[in-house]
């Protein structure tokens, strides 16, 4: 009985730690060409192109239409990857060895990305807040990809 007792808490406490976790969307592929100049629209439950291809040399911009804050995220290893290396500001901070772009209200602002990329795949995500007080804790998270050729 008592290991019956111990898988059952077990089990309760795994499906409160998930209930904490955003829910995560992923958009279909539309299988758009290479262009060289790309914009991303993000929307509350989308982002459009979800696999933005772009050409090497071209240039990225994300405009949030959603009703809330959107933050663009690049996982570590995406530094090495940057034709520039600094300044990202004002749009761009790093953090560890990604970037993050500063946050996007709805309608208002759109943010480039600082450069250009070295031909690749590189996956990331769009973080969907409430408030500023928010932000690291999003209501659901969008995962998209850039393909530079």
């Amino acid at each position: 009985m008592t290991r019956l007792a111990s898988t059952i808490a077990a089990l309760l406490v795994t499906v409160a730690c998930a209930q904490n976790q955003p829910p995560t969307f992923t958009s279909p592929d539309d299988k758009q060409p290479a262009r060289e100049n790309v914009v991303v629209q993000i929307n509350e439950g989308d982002v459009m192109p979800a696999v933005a291809r772009i050409k090497a040399g071209g240039s990225v911009t994300w405009a949030n239409l959603s009703d809330m804050l959107a933050t663009v995220r690049f996982p570590s290893g995406i530094k090495g990857k940057l034709t520039c290396k600094e300044p990202l500001r004002p749009d761009w901070n790093y953090v560890a060895d990604g970037i993050e772009s500063i946050p996007m209200k709805s309608d208002a602002e759109n943010v480039v990305f600082p450069c250009a990329l070295v031909p690749g795949t590189y996956a990331y995500e769009i973080w969907i807040f409430g408030s500023m007080m928010e932000m690291d804790n999003p209501q659901y998270q969008l995962k998209a990809t850039l393909q530079v050729e």
